[in-house]
């Protein structure tokens, strides 16, 4: 076979295909009675691969269904929501950024996740920022709920990474020292923040990064410290700047559910996928935390210099946060033709802040997380009536 002369597009016609085979030997949305297929096709190290498989074997030790995972062999990543709208799979990890204005609703409260990291301090940034993210999109936004419906899905949580840093070839230690270095961004929001402190942003696949920091192609990269070691970075990293970029991913949706799978269930199924939500989100917030902790072990007494960002950095990088909000304002009402943003993000910034103080001094605590969920989220909804209709 001559893979050269084989197009994109024919390779992910032929992925589709073969999925969709492979879905109809195994049944459309199950292979037997209650069997759900979930897709994640994450690594096992990942922390929301953590998360997903205590809630599957939580799910299955706790009610008749029978959820089996298949990973990228089945469907890849950026896959995974047309197969749940298919009903290749029923259950999936869904990254909302692969559907920008398909899920435009939801999106427009991950963009605001440099709000979890400014202002007003939080001791349990993933967890304040999973928190408002649930409870915005299933009790604030009926279109966010509407638009995973338009595409046969239905949402049930929201997970949220550790907050973003700056992992540098050389030592940055500052504000200061921003203004020409060469920076890789993966979002809109942390692309205006490194061009409003006067670096130059550099665009790139994850997979490149290593090699261009390397050859001094790039300065610099905003992830989450915990990844790190994952991407390799601590063989060339300098110097992490903690701090900023700050704001955290938050667009995905650990356990959403094919419609079609949803409604085909009992109640008293429906159920147990809903209660379990609370640990699969405290789960994933823990293994955040675990992956940061293992990683600082890692690098402690290494080269690689480590720095709080100072007060000057800080104050930058909130008016930053601050002006963009109108930004951020204009480019959904203008891109994905949404009314009333500005409320809208009134509304997400409140939420956030009081998801700060109801997780304050709880963030590392499992299960206290998990009991909070419950109680604030997944107890207000009704298993007989959610998504029903």
């Amino acid at each position: 076979m001559t893979h050269s002369t084989t197009s994109t597009t024919g390779l992910r016609k032929a992925s589709t295909v073969l999925a969709v085979a492979a879905a109809a030997a195994l049944g459309a949305g199950a292979s037997g009675a209650d069997e759900i297929r979930y897709g994640n096709p994450q690594s096992d190290a990942n922390p929301i691969s953590v998360g997903i498989a205590a809630y599957i074997d939580a799910v299955n030790a706790g009610s008749d269904l029978m959820l089996r995972r298949y990973g990228a062999a089945l469907l890849p990543q950026p896959e995974i929501a047309s197969g749940l709208r298919d009903g290749v799979i029923g259950m999936g990890l869904v990254i909302s950024a692969y559907l920008p204005a398909e899920l435009s609703q939801s999106n427009l409260m991950a963009e605001l996740s440099m709000l979890v990291t400014s202002g007003t301090p939080s001791d349990a940034v993933p967890a304040a920022s999973a928190g408002a993210m649930m409870e915005y999109v299933l009790f604030n936004c009926p279109e966010c709920l509407q638009q995973f419906a338009d595409q046969n899905m239905v949402f049930l949580s929201s997970g949220s990474t550790n907050s973003y840093d700056l992992v540098c070839r050389g030592v940055v230690s500052g504000v200061e020292d921003l203004p020409g270095l060469r920076i890789r961004s993966g979002a809109g929001n942390f692309t205006r923040w490194a061009e409003a402190m006067g670096a130059t942003v550099v665009t790139m696949d994850s997979s490149e990064v290593f090699t261009a920091m390397s050859q001094g192609v790039l300065d610099c990269n905003m992830l989450s410290f915990a990844n790190m070691i994952a991407f390799g970075m601590e063989e060339i990293a300098g110097s992490v700047l903690f701090g900023v970029p700050g704001g955290v991913f938050s667009g995905y949706s650990p356990n959403v559910v094919n419609l079609d799978t949803w409604r085909g269930l009992a109640t008293e199924e429906r159920a147990v996928l809903i209660e379990q939500s609370a640990g699969l989100i405290a789960d994933i917030t823990i293994a955040q935390l675990d992956s940061h902790a293992a990683v600082m072990e890692a690098v402690e007494g290494t080269s690689i210099v480590l720095t709080q960002a100072d007060e000057a950095t800080r104050a930058a990088t909130d008016a930053f946060v601050a002006q963009d909000r109108q930004v951020i304002i204009d480019q959904f009402t203008t891109m994905y033709g949404m009314t009333d943003v500005a409320a809208r993000v009134e509304v997400a910034a409140g939420l956030i802040e009081r998801w700060k103080g109801l997780t304050a001094g709880i963030g590392d605590d499992r299960d206290a997380l998990a009991a909070l969920y419950q109680r604030e989220i997944f107890s207000r909804l009704d298993p007989a009536t959610y998504a029903m209709e």
